[in-house]
């Protein structure tokens, strides 16, 4: 039964049965039923969000699976930078653009090789420079230097017109991303 056919339906047996029926209660009936409503509508935008970023997790598992052996890797000099930031905190490292002359890219996906472990390298150097718990990281890189230096000043102007955020560069002499190799 629909939420206006069930509050017609209880109010049609209140009269039946003799009891009183204020303008009060008929009110707090049709709110009630427009809460429920509106959770039911809240549940479903979060199942579908859940679902959605699922998705993108089992997505970015399959790139983090690559298969990063030798003979399907090259090695290639690549720009790239990294930024961390803490979702109660306004402050936003990021690191200066750094060329690695040897690093791996995989040859199906032309993707960063070892990807994780340079994020893991910021990770461990923000948490233990500046006693941050969990930081949240991530590395942005490119081939080319011009397409690099394009995305590197997207990003930082982005942190920089926002005022509510705080910019910290982390230089060179402070951190520098080592090269990962495989394991062979």
């Amino acid at each position: 039964m629909g939420g206006k056919l069930k509050i017609v339906f209880v109010l049609m047996l209140m009269m039946l049965t003799g009891t009183k029926v204020f303008a009060q209660d008929i009110e707090t009936m049709i709110n009630d039923q427009a809460l429920r409503k509106q959770q039911e509508l809240a549940d479903k935008k979060l199942a579908r969000r859940q679902k959605e970023e699922q998705k993108k997790a089992e997505k970015l598992a399959k790139m983090e699976r690559i298969d990063t052996k030798k003979s399907e890797t090259y090695t290639v000099p690549v720009y790239l930078f990294g930024i961390s930031a803490q979702f109660g905190d306004s402050v936003v490292y990021v690191t200066n653009l750094q060329m690695v002359d040897n690093a791996q890219l995989t040859k199906k996906y032309d993707y960063l090789a070892y990807r994780s472990d340079y994020s893991s390298q910021f990770r461990k150097y923000i948490a233990d420079t500046y006693k941050i718990k969990h930081p949240v990281t991530s590395v942005v890189f490119e081939k080319n230097r011009k397409k690099a230096l394009k995305r590197f000043n997207k990003i930082l102007k982005r942190y920089e017109n926002n005022k509510s955020m705080h910019l910290m560069q982390v230089t060179d002499d402070k951190f520098h991303f080592s090269v990962m190799n495989s394991i062979d």
